[in-house]
């Protein structure tokens, strides 16, 4: 209910990162037979930028995922839902739940060093 900073950047970004997953692998797959073939590499650099949008997207969610867990257990406590042992392992699980948003975070952030390696590499051949 409340929108703070980083759910109100999340929600922005939204249109953006919809239109870029849609369009960044037709864009990537142009831009690597660009390069192949005349080695021009403007269309994959695109391409890179539409895919660092949604790296963009997965750093801005963390820390509204992990305030969600963060908010989820504070209910929990409030509710009188959960036992102390209980509480424990709800903690636990609400933990690494957001933690699956730092993996994959840090897999699109390798993914994005890649291709910006690929495009760098390149000139080297």
């Amino acid at each position: 209910a409340q929108a703070y900073s980083f759910l109100t950047m999340r929600s922005k970004l939204v249109p953006v990162v919809n239109l870029s997953a849609q369009w960044m692998q037709w864009v990537l797959l142009a831009g690597i037979g660009l390069m192949a073939f005349s080695g021009n590499t403007i269309v994959l650099w695109i391409g890179v930028m539409l895919f660092a949008m949604t790296t963009l997207f997965s750093f801005v969610t963390l820390p509204v995922e992990f305030d969600a867990s963060a908010r989820a257990l504070a209910w929990l406590d409030g509710a009188g839902i959960t036992s102390s042992q209980q509480h424990e392992k709800a903690k636990d699980a609400l933990k690494w739940a957001a933690m699956t948003y730092v993996v994959a975070a840090l897999a699109s952030l390798a993914q994005l060093l890649y291709w910006v390696y690929v495009i760098m590499g390149r000139g080297n051949d």
